[in-house]
């Protein structure tokens, strides 16, 4: 067969950043909106706390579960106490001995604390998968509710010491204490796991 002649054919055109060559750039991923970012985590803890709220109030408060876990609290807070020769003794969730007695009521657990850091590192916008999170947040939550029994076995010796100032102590201190504690843990959490965002992003580079 001859060769037909004519026009040369044209070569098809090559999209730009369809081929591997230098004019090619890869897509950049997404950037997140800090703003929608805030607005869904406000949104997030904010109904949790409300709905928790309602839960404890109007089904825990009255529950049997409740009242144990008060009682466990005055059990252990009696057993420090008896360390320094107090012999208190605990009927329900109430301590008492010679020197005074104090009852542990719903409210002085720290629980809505607890509930807050949970509710705080779930729905933060950090790196981390659910699973990364659960040891920051059991953790959290011991810490917390071991310096519930601090309140608690501080209260005790407040009464006896100073009763003068045992509202003070706890009204304004405590619970200004177990507003802000969870709040100051959660950001901790936060900036940890960030930092480990940007070692993960050195070691890539």
């Amino acid at each position: 067969m001859t060769p037909s002649v004519g026009k040369k054919s044209k070569p098809p055109r090559i999209p730009r950043g369809a081929g591997g060559g230098a004019g090619s750039s890869p897509r950049k991923p997404a950037r997140r909106n800090p703003r929608r970012d805030v607005l869904r985590f406000v949104l997030i803890v904010g109904t949790s706390m409300v709905l928790f709220n309602v839960l404890f109030y109007v089904r825990l408060s009255e529950d049997s579960v409740l009242g144990s876990y008060l009682a466990l609290n005055a059990r252990l807070s009696a057993g420090f106490v008896n360390l320094f020769g107090d012999q208190a003794t605990v009927t329900g969730t109430a301590i008492r001995s010679a020197r005074g007695s104090l009852e542990v009521r719903p409210g002085c657990d720290g629980i809505q604390a607890s509930a807050f850091f949970i509710f705080a590192v779930l729905a933060s916008p950090a790196p981390l998968s659910l699973l990364a999170r659960i040891p920051s947040i059991l953790a959290g939550m011991l810490l917390l509710l071991t310096i519930n029994l601090v309140r608690i076995i501080s209260l005790y010796y407040t009464q006896i010491y100073f009763p003068s100032a045992f509202e003070v102590m706890h009204v304004e201190v405590w619970q200004a204490v177990f507003i802000f504690l969870p709040i100051v843990f959660w950001v901790v959490w936060l900036r940890w796991a960030q930092r480990g965002r940007g070692r993960k992003a050195d070691v890539a580079k």
